[in-house]
């Protein structure tokens, strides 16, 4: 399956395009000529990281969101002091890639002026989660 594939790094977003990461702007935007598109902060190097599963949601949704469960310990703090050890089994953390429908994307870097930043991307979308490493 054809998709766009970006590199994010310090809010920017970098297209990869014959073999070289350019970074994104409003001139190479039209390279975002895939259906869909992958959003990492590594280079993928399986195939085709987008699964029935992922397809699925992504017909459904602008965005799906890897998240994974927390693999260090948690804790709850209050004045600097620990005051509870919480249950790792109950969080998740958002993981990447980060799978999105392309015209979404490019609509939502226009308005950014180009900037990538996470919580905002979320804020406004409509995404859903899933687990990949479950």
């Amino acid at each position: 399956m054809e998709y766009n594939f970006l590199l994010l790094e310090d809010n920017n977003l970098s297209v990869k395009n014959d073999g070289k990461f350019l970074s994104l702007n409003q001139e190479n935007l039209v390279s975002l000529e895939a259906e869909y598109s992958l959003i990492s902060k590594y280079e993928i190097k399986e195939k085709n990281p987008f699964t029935l599963k992922v397809l699925e949601f992504l017909k459904k949704n602008e965005v799906v969101i890897n998240f994974e469960k927390v693999s260090s310990a948690l804790k709850e703090l209050e004045n600097n002091k620990i005051i509870a050890h919480l249950n790792r089994e109950s969080f998740r953390k958002i993981s990447f890639p980060i799978f999105v429908q392309s015209e979404y994307l490019k609509n939502y870097l226009k308005i950014t002026g180009l900037k990538f930043e996470l919580s905002s991307f979320l804020d406004n979308s409509n995404f859903k989660m899933i687990e990949l490493d479950s």
